[in-house]
């Protein structure tokens, strides 16, 4: 399971009947018209990938919804001309809600607001559990070398990140505060983080993205950026 500090943050899931049963009508109405020729009338997949499913889930499950809805209103329909407003941000919502009925999460009595895009998670049936092997992620712990290699010592769960090389003041406040974790990661790529020498920086409480190998014995970050925290790793 997730860190209970992760479980904090993410107080809400999909789980908790986020949306009601009138704006799952109009999002099926606004699905039919937009979507339904690429995706198909059950998200079946026509032209376009399925919205249905294991393989759907784990694209996003983890993060807030905001990722997905973001997705969603930038790139859809396909070819759409950048800008244009021929779908409200309010039907992306309604369309959000419809594709979350249609995955078997349940309804509730309210509404979902758009800024509940970005409080509420997606998770799986069985609730949140770490992130999936091939996410972009963000991480934190000490840095070490073992045995010729860079690993990221005591290093925190990770958690899913959208954006794999910049980061701002808030975000590396955030990790600064964060205690560190149990794992161990190996890190590959480091000459993907420009100017960054790792020799000045071992025994350094740090921030880590990248994309996560999930492999028995040799879990691995494919570095995409590393950011220092503190000159010292303390718990």
């Amino acid at each position: 399971m997730l860190p209970k500090i992760l479980l904090l943050l993410f107080m809400q899931t999909v789980l908790d009947g986020v949306y009601s049963e009138p704006q799952v009508a109009r999002g099926k109405a606004a699905y039919t018209v937009h979507c339904g020729s690429c995706h198909g009338e059950k998200l079946e997949g026509v032209s376009a990938p399925t919205l249905t499913g294991e393989r759907f889930i784990e694209r996003w499950r983890e993060g807030t919804l905001d990722g997905l809805y973001d997705f969603i209103r930038d790139r859809m329909p396909f070819g759409k001309p950048p800008g244009s407003k021929e779908i409200s941000d309010k039907e992306y919502v309604d369309i959000l809600t419809y594709l979350l009925k249609m995955n078997g999460y349940p309804s509730g009595t309210a509404e979902f607001p758009l800024e509940g895009v970005k409080k509420v998670m997606l998770v799986g049936k069985n609730g949140p559990q770490p992130v999936p092997d091939g996410s972009l992620v963000v991480t934190v712990g000490c840095l070490v070398q073992r045995d010729d290699r860079w690993t990221l010592s005591n290093a925190t769960e990770p958690a899913r990140t959208r954006d794999d090389a910049s980061t701002t003041p808030a975000e590396l406040k955030a990790s600064a505060e964060r205690s560190l974790g149990t794992l161990t990661f190996r890190l590959s790529d480091l000459d993907a983080a420009p100017g960054f020498t790792p020799e000045a920086h071992q025994g350094h409480k740090m921030q880590a993205k990248g994309y996560l190998v999930r492999q028995p014995n040799a879990e691995r970050i494919n570095l995409s950026s590393i950011e220092m925290l503190a000159p010292t790793c303390t718990p």
